[in-house]
């Protein structure tokens, strides 16, 4: 006879055998019925029109899982508009969410199929929801022969590119170099501008090179994309040579015709000019004459402004008695940053008492303030507010952070007190600096004002223009000043430096004030912006006032706090309780 531990063993063993026989009959009969339900499915889908009343019966909502709906796909690939309605239906009937492959696959799908427009949406999702590594290895996954999965991949990195997300480019375009797809040229274009509308010119150089490198085919887009980020990058000789060479197209005459404007060289700028119409055979456009006329309106060439006039008129770019459409002019000029020649036409009609649309006034003010030209900035906006005229909130905007900028006419102070008060709020950064840089030169009722209005609408600045001018009136012992703007930096939570905190708490204490100085040290302690020169100060001055039992509950947090001075001076104040 068996002993009894191997007869559980055989028990054991033989039980196990006979749940796993089981499991597998199981997982059978479950792969049977979910094959089944796929053919059920893939044939109503392909075979009849009325499909959704007849899915409907079949309860997939507990049935239907990624993986069936993959299989499904599979099954459907050859009508990828049935898969589409499909993929729309169980997403809005069943509320079912295919997961990262499946979309994949749609995805592959419509592009073969050519229906590009209908990806975005898909695409702006996963673009949402995965990382660059992950979707680029999933639509790899998804795709079947490398010219399918190159143009998937290629569609990923468009997206990301116009996006602005140009991190995520790079990435996707890494991977395909991992993977040996080449990209396609209009996908390269895409990122390549993101990166020169992100100012990442470096990056934009490397990709450049690593795009002839991996033999993508340049086209006119690059040599214009390419112009633009040598001519940021200050290499104009390069660009020069690529006309020369035979490489052109009309962005590249337009940067090269501005740049020689800019300068004054009209010379060069009408040759230019000539060149591009009859040698190039190419057809300048708004942009091109108008930088010509923004240049002779800086350096004041009439008889090249009046030139340039004539031609825009007789190419019907600008209107003939410019008595009417000077707003679209105003604007568009205003837009592209022209605004030497934009106030040429603002000034026109104005001297013509031509009404403007007040959308021209406020591009007007954000595009003299985006180009530094503070002075004609500060004249429009005084008409603006004259003739009582709304603009949008961003022309302001930029009004007044130019305003912050250093070195600027007298009159700034006040103008930027109006601005704030209307409810316009310069950026925290370039207000401090403002404010320092007044404070620096002592103007201190200008720096008083415009503080006052600034607290007022709840902005904290750099803690540095606050504790200046609470030293200013501690000095000029303008203790109730001093003690209101302390008032209107807690309000904000906002503090002073420690330095600043010693001068206002002798300030006080001199002036009789020593209520409001325990308090103010009170909100000192919560912040804990004290050190032991404060508790000193509080603790001698009470003591001095014969307010021992204050004085002694404040020596005893001095030295609960780890703020006891210097032996000689902790022995100063104990001297004050004796």
């Amino acid at each position: 006879m068996l002993p009894n531990n191997r007869i559980y063993q055989f028990i054991k063993v033989f039980s196990t055998s006979t749940t796993k026989a089981k499991k597998t009959s199981i997982n059978w009969r479950t792969q049977i019925k979910q094959t089944q339900l796929v053919h059920q499915i893939s044939s109503t889908l392909l075979q009849r029109h009325n499909w959704p009343s007849l899915l409907q019966n079949l309860h997939l909502s507990s049935k239907l899982t990624p993986s069936l709906f993959l299989q499904i796909l599979h099954k459907t690939k050859h009508n990828p508009q049935v898969s589409l309605n499909f993929f729309y239906w169980i997403k809005t009937s069943l509320h079912f969410e295919p997961d990262l492959i499946s979309r994949c696959h749609i995805i592959r799908l419509l592009l073969g199929s050519g229906q590009t427009e209908r990806i975005k949406p898909i695409l702006d999702s996963l673009i949402q929801t995965h990382t660059a590594t992950v979707l680029t290895h999933s639509m790899i996954q998804s795709c079947e022969g490398r010219d399918s999965q190159s143009d998937a991949l290629s569609l990923v990195l468009d997206c990301y590119s116009h996006k602005g997300l140009f991190m995520d480019g790079l990435e996707v375009y890494r991977m395909m170099r991992v993977y040996g797809f080449v990209p396609a040229v209009s996908a390269c274009n895409a990122l390549l501008d993101a990166l020169y509308r992100q100012n990442e010119i470096r990056l934009a150089s490397c990709l450049y090179g690593a795009m002839i490198r991996d033999g993508v085919s340049p086209n006119k887009f690059t040599w214009s994309l390419v112009a633009q980020i040598l001519c940021r990058s200050g290499k104009l000789e390069v660009v020069l040579g690529m006309l020369d060479s035979g490489i052109y197209s009309s962005v590249m005459y337009n940067l090269v015709i501005d740049f020689y404007s800019k300068k004054g060289d009209f010379g060069a700028a009408f040759d230019r000019l000539n060149e591009m119409c009859n040698g190039r055979n190419l057809t300048p456009g708004f942009s091109t004459y108008s930088s010509i006329l923004d240049g002779a309106r800086r350096y004041e060439k009439d008889e090249v402004s009046d030139r340039i006039v004539g031609l825009m008129v007789e190419k019907k770019l600008l209107p003939k008695h410019f008595l009417s459409g000077n707003d679209c002019v105003i604007q568009k000029l205003s837009d592209m940053g022209k605004t030497y020649a934009a106030e040429m036409i603002f000034k026109r009609a104005c001297d013509e008492k031509i009404e403007l649309q007040d959308d021209t006034y406020g591009c007007m003010l954000k595009a003299l303030s985006k180009e530094g030209r503070v002075k004609e900035a500060i004249q429009i906006y005084h008409l603006i507010s004259e003739k009582g005229i709304t603009v949008r909130d961003s022309d302001y905007y930029a009004f007044v952070n130019v305003l912050c900028k250093e070195h600027q006419p007298e009159e700034v102070c006040g103008l930027l007190r109006d601005v704030v008060e209307r409810g316009y709020i310069p950026c925290a950064m370039e207000l401090s600096r403002f404010v320092a840089s007044q404070c620096g030169k002592g103007k201190w009722k200008e720096v008083e004002e415009l503080l006052s209005a600034v607290l007022d609408k709840g902005l904290l600045l750099d803690s540095f223009c606050c504790s200046s001018l609470m030293e200013y009136y501690c000095s000029n012992r303008q203790i109730d000043k001093a003690i209101a703007l302390h008032i209107k930096i807690e309000k904000l939570k906002g503090s002073l430096d420690v330095a600043t905190y010693d001068v206002l708490l002798d300030g006080l204490f001199k002036d009789g004030r020593m209520e409001e100085a325990v308090r103010i040290f009170d909100y000192m302690k919560e912040l804990k912006v004290v050190s032991s020169s404060s508790f000193v100060i509080v603790v001698s001055r009470l003591c001095h006032l014969k307010e021992l039992r204050k004085a002694m509950k404040i020596h005893d947090e001095m030295l609960k706090m780890g703020h006891k001075p210097d032996e000689a001076t902790y022995k100063q104040v104990i001297s004050g309780f004796m």
